[in-house]
């Protein structure tokens, strides 16, 4: 799963990219999951088709690193990931590497991204910095609405660098565990989207 906080990623800061993170314990742990549409940041990944996706982590001490994939009919990704807790705040790097795109596109889409994130209360803080200064900004809040269910809220502010269009995004979703199964439904949308119209998908996952 790509990890970052796991506080963002259940409020929406993958949007779907993920389903709800788990809180990691110490030693390796892995989750399978399934979304109907994978946003990433409010954007549609899979031209809003439907993807699975899975990953492994490790913790240690407060140092975390994992690997997370989705797979989709138009392609794939692979995000590696390494944050090192100082407390109040953690810092971390993840690299992003889309195989079959870069090998049938003459533009090499994979990336990387350094972090910097910390908690104030229920809400999670994050600030990300990429190639071509690149940079995106995020906010998150997850909240208890009661027999388990949470209420997840997220909003994300995108500059691309060198002159690209910005844009802000948002998603609500709700959630609960059924069966041992983590059940989403989450609205997102932003103005970068193609579409620039919003999504609704489902997601599904299973942590171990």
């Amino acid at each position: 799963m790509k990890k970052l906080t796991s506080s963002l990623i259940a409020a929406g800061v993958i949007a779907g990219a993920s389903m709800s993170a788990p809180v990691m314990a110490e030693g390796p742990s892995m989750n399978v999951g399934f979304v109907t549409d994978y946003v990433f940041r409010g954007v549609t990944q899979t031209d809003q088709t439907a993807a699975v996706q899975g990953g492994l982590d490790w913790e240690k001490d407060k140092f975390s690193y994992g690997v997370w994939g989705s797979a989709f009919a138009v392609g794939s990704e692979i995000d590696v990931y390494a944050s090192y807790d100082f407390g109040p705040v953690s810092v971390g790097a993840i690299y992003y590497w889309y195989p079959l795109v870069d090998k049938l596109s003459p533009t090499n889409l994979s990336t990387y991204e350094l972090n910097v994130g910390g908690d104030v209360g229920p809400v999670s803080l994050m600030a990300s910095l990429g190639e071509n200064s690149y940079y995106y900004l995020e906010a998150g809040y997850s909240a208890e609405i009661g027999k388990g269910a949470t209420v997840d809220l997220h909003v994300g502010y995108t500059d691309p660098g060198g002159g690209g269009t910005t844009g802000v995004d948002y998603s609500v979703g709700v959630g609960g565990k059924f069966g041992g199964v983590d059940l989403g439904l989450t609205y997102a949308s932003s103005p970068l989207d193609a579409t620039a119209e919003g999504k609704v998908f489902l997601s599904a996952s299973k942590s171990m």
